[in-house]
């Protein structure tokens, strides 16, 4: 199993400390934060700075975000090539199709981007893993590739690549359509907010899609708060403090369904995630940098490993 942690903010010196931390500590995986807004520095600048201040831990956007307003698709796969070449197979290439449109026009909408209504997010989804993947196919020497978003003509990254591992590609999906899509491209299908049960049936489901003649392995992940306390008083006041920035309804809806309580908790709390089929947790402290709690997680992995 695997424990990555989830990280934002603009504390440049915060972020660079946290993961070099999070590296000593164990913890498999580093993912910043992606966003034209202000609780974000650009993504892909801050990952590149932590190539050369880490050698083991796996880092990664959040989400990757394929819009072509957004981001030429062929510049973000040759950035991935790079990545993956000067981290010596340490990128994990994370996309979706993004959450709802009424949550997620208010990000998009000031800087001129269209956010798509879901079933067109869908179609891009789709068809930006086939283009990358294309791209990333060492064997093909030249891209053609004609859809409704992307258009390639005889398009060639055949850049020096010396890591041994291929990217591996994370899929966040928890809707049918987009389960199937993970299934075709996804190295890693990862869900989000929901209990150990919800989980069972949907990694059921996923299973299906998959079907049996596939020989590919396909990681399972799981995105979930984390509030985590050695004390009942300690985990109160995180508690109360996570309500006042976020909502008192909001804490009431992930008590079931992310990682609250003391250590032995949320160990077994884990081990219940694992028996649904969890093989990567991917970990949103309220906040990101508080190493007390991330050092009390820690000893919850090594109750685990």
């Amino acid at each position: 199993m695997k424990f990555c942690l989830e990280i934002w903010g603009t504390n440049y010196d915060k972020i660079k400390e946290t993961c070099i931390f999070a590296e000593r500590s164990g913890y498999d995986g580093f993912f910043y934060g992606e966003s034209l807004t202000d609780i974000d520095l650009d993504c892909w600048t801050v990952l590149s700075s932590l190539i050369n201040i880490t050698s083991k831990i796996k880092i990664g956007p959040v989400i990757t975000y394929l819009f072509p307003e957004y981001r030429n698709i062929t510049l973000l796969a040759k950035q991935a090539i790079t990545f993956q070449n000067l981290t010596k197979g340490r990128l994990e290439f994370r996309t979706g199709a993004g959450a709802t449109l009424q949550y997620s026009k208010q990000w998009w909408h000031p800087f001129g981007i269209e956010y798509l209504k879901a079933f067109e997010r869908v179609q891009l989804l789709h068809e930006g893993l086939q283009v990358l993947s294309l791209l990333w196919n060492s064997k093909i020497p030249s891209v053609k590739f004609e859809g409704k978003y992307f258009k390639l003509n005889d398009a060639n990254l055949k850049i020096p690549y010396t890591a041994t591992e291929k990217i591996p590609i994370t899929v966040a999906a928890k809707k049918k359509r987009t389960m199937t899509i993970a299934a075709s491209y996804a190295d890693i299908w990862e869900s989000s907010y929901i209990s150990p049960i919800d989980f069972l049936k949907l990694n059921n489901e996923f299973n299906s899609i998959i079907g049996k003649d596939t020989n590919r392995k396909i990681e399972k992940s799981i995105e979930l708060d984390v509030i985590i306390a050695e004390s009942d008083t300690d985990l109160k006041y995180k508690e109360k403090i996570f309500a006042m920035e976020r909502g008192p309804n909001i804490l009431h809806q992930i008590k079931n369904r992310c990682l609250i309580g003391k250590p032995t908790t949320i160990v077994e709390r884990i081990k219940e995630y694992l028996e649904a089929g969890v093989t990567q947790f991917l970990l949103a402290f309220p906040d990101p940098f508080d190493k007390s709690s991330l050092s009390t997680f820690n000893d919850v992995m090594k109750a685990i490993k």
